[in-house]
């Protein structure tokens, strides 16, 4: 398997990418998304084509670090926007008896992108 070392998977400095943690290399599942989602990322756009396609490789990877990573997701920012949201939409939807599932589901998988995408397309979603 490329080991990424050399092909703009990881961060370089003055890059928006933060790296990821550790517990992302060992995971066998990670690391292939990971990757998918910076080439992706590193290509020359095409107008919507590889920025949508980037966005779904990130859902992808969240979507696995939410499933799979619980114990390792970041907590909620304060400073984020999208995570004082959730946090206000579960507490809403608890205090009203409603199912918070979804909303957990969302807030635990908009956590895992704080892990590994730029803080400029994390506070989007």
């Amino acid at each position: 398997m490329d080991d990424g070392m050399d092909d703009g998977v990881f961060p370089e400095d003055g890059q928006d990418w933060p790296l990821p943690p550790a517990w992302m290399w060992g995971c066998e599942d990670c690391f292939p998304l990971y990757c998918e989602m910076k080439h992706l990322a590193a290509r020359d756009p095409l107008p919507g084509a590889d920025e949508a396609a980037e966005g779904e490789a990130q859902l992808r990877l969240a979507r696995h670090i939410a499933a799979e990573h619980r114990a390792e997701l970041p907590g909620y920012a304060a400073t984020c926007q999208v995570c004082v949201g959730h946090q206000a939409r579960t507490a809403r939807d608890r205090a009203m008896g409603r199912s918070t599932l979804a909303t957990e589901q969302q807030a635990r998988e908009h956590r895992a992108r704080h892990a590994f995408a730029p803080d400029s397309t994390v506070h989007l979603h």
